[in-house]
């Protein structure tokens, strides 16, 4: 009641119950976040919300909520916001596409239709962007409006008071012109909810956080079961993009088998212990194009488990050697396993020709002057040469993604492997050969994983195909993949 007896006017409250995958991506402050993957996921009414919320915390506050085109903006956006915002709250201005709200903030609903649309933006200030369906977008369309995000005067004064600085959030489905760009951005490098820094560089030297906050059609249950249905009615390639929000759908891709929701494990959920776990490295060798290498251990009923990744540019081989060793705890360096390393490798140095060579004592060894030969100074014996056949390579991986009876496949990679797992699922096919992969891709974590494959498998030249005596794994061929898991533990290994 007022001072004169008069009932105060009804608060005035956004119509929108958030779903718990809505509530995670409100929570998470992250300086740029993405949102959905999945059709259905609420990612728009996400977007409206987040965006209504802070011009009604930040007096004076600007927002821009971008779609590709106009029409996309009055199919969607316009109309629900004409629904829910009344006029004693806000006022819409057509001709500006903008809302102004009784406290002074501002929402501008703006399009992107040609790549020079940013322009008209030079001299704006915001301290919310958003950009609904941003695979639409391009990447430097995206990267010109993070130069729009900023604070000053009041709005700054207030927005620290309450703990708040500019930000933007994006929602996206898979697929579409900017998919790689938005998968490279926030997919590749984290799991998902995981809130992450990019590495500081001379373009960033202080970059802000990350995230990506899933949401499938199953999480909102405002969603009518009709909608669900005609997801469940898209061929293949859709319904993984659409239903299931997988970024790794690419058609043509070679490995189509690929789940990250299946084959991706944090490490804490099948650690690995080096007692008497068959392990093996494999090593794609490189110098202007990265080198990589992968470690794996190979537990029951033919598990592999990749566990550890190096991939980087411009070392030589002693310090790819020493990468590698410096990796590895002392409880891996005491006991020391197979590096299969990058057939090729065994080529003698043509910096080497001239020079006196030692007699052949051992065929398999490398010869001196040799690539491989320079792993030898950190691993000996140990370094042996990878089988190069790529046509049982690209079958043992086929094999290994394939999900079993039992639910699981026989390839896990943990998710701090982010190249291999960002690459794998990109390579195409060979126009040469179909069954191979397009060798012009970025294939070198692929290389170094069929190298580490087979020769945990015991392919490799002139070793034998099964594993050596008292090293296989309790449990083995059970079929049983967490039962094998659990007798890592039981084993005492």
């Amino acid at each position: 009641m007022t001072e004169g007896g008069a009932a105060e006017p009804p608060r005035w409250r956004y119509p929108y119950t958030p779903t718990e995958a809505q509530q995670r991506a409100h929570d998470c402050g992250v300086d740029e976040m993405l949102y959905g993957g999945a059709a259905g996921g609420g990612k728009s009414e996400m977007l409206l919300a987040t965006a209504v919320h802070f011009a009604l915390l930040v007096p004076g506050s600007a927002s821009v909520i971008f779609r590709r085109t106009f029409p996309d903006l009055d199919r969607s956006l316009i109309p629900r916001l004409l629904k829910y915002l009344p006029s004693s709250v806000a006022t819409w201005h057509a001709t500006a596409h903008r809302w102004t709200f009784r406290n002074g903030s501002t929402i501008e609903l703006a399009h992107l239709s040609r790549e020079n649309d940013v322009l008209k933006y030079q001299g704006a200030e915001y301290q919310f962007i958003a950009f609904d369906e941003l695979t639409q977008f391009t990447e430097s369309q995206y990267r010109y409006l993070l130069s729009r995000l900023r604070a000053g005067g009041d709005v700054r004064d207030r927005m620290a008071a309450l703990g708040l600085r500019p930000r933007v959030m994006s929602a996206a489905n898979p697929g579409g012109p900017g998919h790689h760009w938005v998968k490279a951005r926030w997919i590749d490098p984290a799991s998902p909810g995981q809130v992450w820094r990019p590495v500081a560089t001379l373009e960033d030297p202080q970059p802000g956080t990350r995230a990506f906050i899933p949401a499938r059609v199953t999480d909102n249950p405002h969603i009518d079961g009709s909608y669900v249905n005609r997801l469940n009615g898209l061929d293949e390639m859709l319904r993984r993009a659409l239903r299931d929000g997988d970024w790794d759908v690419l058609e043509g891709a070679r490995f189509s088998r690929w789940r990250r929701d299946i084959h991706v494990i944090e490490p804490h959920e099948l650690p690995i212990t080096f007692g008497g776990t068959v392990r093996a490295i494999g090593v794609d060798y490189g110098l202007d194009a990265p080198f990589a290498a992968l470690w794996g251990a190979r537990l029951g009923d033919g598990l592999v488990v990749v566990y550890r990744e190096l991939y980087e540019a411009g070392l030589t081989p002693r310090k790819q050697a020493a990468a590698i060793a410096d990796a590895e705890t002392a409880d891996e360096r005491a006991r020391p396993v197979p590096l299969a390393l990058d057939p090729s490798t065994w080529a003698r140095n043509p910096h080497a020709a001239g020079k006196a060579v030692a007699p052949v004592v051992d065929p398999d060894a490398p010869p001196i002057g040799s690539i491989a030969h320079s792993y030898t100074s950190k691993f000996g014996t140990h370094v042996v040469k990878a089988r190069n056949d790529r046509r049982a390579g690209v079958a043992l991986v086929d094999d290994k993604l394939i999900v079993r009876p039992d639910g699981l496949p026989r390839l896990l990679v943990y998710s701090t492997c982010v190249n291999l797992i960002r690459t794998l699922p990109a390579l195409g096919r060979s126009t040469r050969d179909p069954e191979d992969v397009d060798t012009k891709a970025e294939d070198h974590a692929y290389d170094a994983l069929r190298y580490l494959l087979m020769e945990l498998e015991g392919a490799g030249p002139h070793r034998s195909t099964a594993p050596p005596p008292g090293r296989e794994l309790v449990g083995a061929h059970t079929g049983d993949v967490a039962a094998a898991a659990a007798d890592l533990t039981t084993a005492g290994f």
